[in-house]
């Protein structure tokens, strides 16, 4: 019997990390959930749109990142994917910290 397929995971490198941690330092834990919130459904429709042999989600931005932005939010991310891993690897979180409640 195989094993059952497993998920993706989705992997911060240092400075995404880092601007998600100044985030939440910042006292804006809201934001840091949200932003954490979606990689992780990013992570489960990217997946899926990969698995189907479909378009990811983002703007390709042709060196084999994508871009995506977070709706209502000041933040735009930049991600990779790693199918033989079945892991995608947030590379920028880009967050404009305009100082109001976001």
């Amino acid at each position: 019997m195989s094993e059952p397929r497993r998920g993706w995971t989705v992997y911060c490198v240092e400075d995404a990390a880092n601007t998600l941690e100044a985030m939440r330092l910042s006292g804006k834990v809201e934001l840091h959930d949200r932003v954490v919130q979606f990689l992780q459904a990013l992570a489960v429709e990217a997946g899926a749109a990969v698995d189907a042999e479909k378009e990811l989600p983002g703007l390709p931005m042709g060196d084999e990142r994508y871009n995506v932005d977070m709706p209502g939010v000041p933040v735009l991310i930049s991600y990779s994917r790693y199918p033989g891993l079945r892991e995608f690897r947030v590379t920028d979180v880009i967050w404009l910290d305009i100082g109001d409640d976001q």
